[in-house]
């Protein structure tokens, strides 16, 4: 399932998007994924740790636990 950004609660990790840095279909998971490896190795460089639309995505996934 493509998705651009989603309201809170509408994503899952199988979900996927059309990356626009990668410029490839990623499901969230490897969104994520890639996410915390450039923080935690020190490479905030790479276009996963600043991608805007993985930002909007992750928060959505994200904002759907906060109300639990």
């Amino acid at each position: 399932m493509k998705t651009g950004c989603r309201k809170n609660g509408d994503i899952g990790l199988s979900d996927s998007f059309e990356c626009r840095s990668r410029r490839m279909v990623v499901s969230l998971d490897k969104c994520l994924s890639d996410f915390v490896d450039a923080d935690v190795y020190q490479r905030r460089r790479r276009a996963c740790f600043r991608c805007p639309e993985g930002r909007r995505n992750r928060e959505a996934f994200a904002g759907k636990f906060i109300g639990e």
